[in-house]
């Protein structure tokens, strides 16, 4: 196998946030992945004004100041010329990757630098959804790359728009075809999310070749054996962001005989979420939010709940399910083919929008003891995750 070249542009721009999302998890897996392959593996980050390049050792060297198990160094001259641009914590990290850089430039070096520490025929690989202006693809193709490859995690802003950012449709597009006319394939966290894409693909005349590989999971910590809580508690487990879709479980909580525990951080354009989070008297006496809690913490609140609420408008994946039912937890959730794919028909599933469902079936959950889950349901690992990887970048070097 050619050597690797992993993009890890997101999780370096995600140093502030302690606690990692979906794709932040997946960007992870593959450093851990190729930290350990037996292939030669370098990783690549975008910094402010250019680009580090960082050998097997010097990832190694990072991967505690990653997960948090160690700080991140001192800002560099560099960063705190313009501490003003980035977070603390982001100066931090990328002051850390240039001092232990085997290559670093400005942005339009960066074919150059590639071509002069890299094998040619390496395999570059995005995972992140970050990181995929045109520029980039041409660089890395221009430095002597064998094989392209980046993952689409979903398509929500051009499905939803109404869900993203005012300007996230326009750029998420131009980004997922400059990706897609560069790529000699894109891997998909499942089935759903290629069919979705392979729409806009035929739509612009792309065709790259299609890796539907499920994602691997992880469960959580497990926790002591504890009773269902009393008074019985509800979760959600998201960011608390539009599509997301908390506004339905606030709205028939005050009819609801139990706790609802809102789990994740705070987003962006949901007001009247946050206005009722931070005033509704029912806060603090039947609806808690934690914004932020360890897997262990997750873990315990899991175990004793009655069951997990998952109303999301649009998803690619969905770890929170598969994390709830790994736990044997019941899901009443929403009826997505992107989870009837990872867990059939095992979630009791309702449309999104509809409030005298979700309110029944959370009633009907409150008023019956929680009931036994399948107990050999499982999910795909890792391990055989990057084994179909690497069955198509194997057979793409020889």
């Amino acid at each position: 196998m050619s050597a690797i070249l992993l993009d890890i542009s997101r999780t370096i721009s995600r140093a502030p946030y302690p606690h990692p999302t979906g794709i932040d998890r997946v960007e992870r897996a593959y450093i851990q992945h190729f930290l350990a392959a037996k292939a030669p593996a370098f990783f690549l980050s975008r910094v402010l004004k250019g680009y580090v390049l960082l050998d097997r050792s010097a990832m190694q060297a990072i991967w505690p100041m990653v997960t948090g198990d160690a700080p991140w160094q001192s800002q560099d001259l560099i960063a705190r010329a313009f501490s003003h641009k980035l977070p603390a914590a982001t100066n931090r990290a990328e002051s850390t990757l240039r001092r232990l850089a085997l290559g670093s430039c400005l942005r339009p070096k960066l074919a150059k630098m590639l071509a002069r520490h890299l094998p040619s025929g390496f395999t570059y690989l995005n995972i992140g959804h970050s990181n995929r202006k045109p520029a980039l693809w041409q660089a890395v193709q221009d430095a002597g790359a064998g094989q392209m490859l980046a993952m689409v995690h979903d398509v929500i802003p051009l499905d939803y728009p109404q869900f993203t950012r005012p300007d996230t449709a326009a750029r998420f597009e131009s980004e997922l075809k400059a990706t897609a006319a560069a790529c000699d394939a894109l891997i998909y966290n499942s089935e759903d999310t290629a069919q979705r894409t392979d729409k806009y693909l035929q739509k612009w005349g792309l065709n790259p070749a299609a890796l539907p590989i499920l994602l691997g999971t992880e469960p959580l910590p497990a926790p002591p054996e504890a009773p269902v809580a009393d008074p019985l508690e509800f979760v959600i487990l998201s960011t608390i962001e539009p599509r997301k879709n908390h506004q339905i479980l606030l709205d028939i909580w005050p009819d609801i005989p139990a706790q609802l525990h809102i789990i994740g951080q705070r987003g962006w354009q949901n007001e009247a979420v946050f206005h009722t989070l931070d005033t509704h008297p029912m806060m603090g006496k039947t609806v808690f939010e934690h914004n932020t809690l360890s897997d262990q913490a997750l873990a315990s609140r899991l175990a004793t709940a009655r069951a997990l609420l998952f109303p999301s408008f649009a998803e690619g994946f969905g770890y929170p399910l598969i994390e709830a039912l790994q736990m044997h937890l019941p899901v009443i959730c929403a009826d997505l083919l992107c989870f009837r794919e990872i867990a059939g028909d095992i979630p009791i599933y309702l449309p999104p929008d509809d409030k005298t469902a979700w309110k029944a079936a959370i009633l009907a959950a409150a008023a019956t003891p929680r009931e036994k889950m399948p107990q050999n349901v499982s999910f795909p690992t890792w391990d055989q995750h990057f084994a179909k990887l690497n069955m198509f970048l194997y057979k793409r070097n020889n």
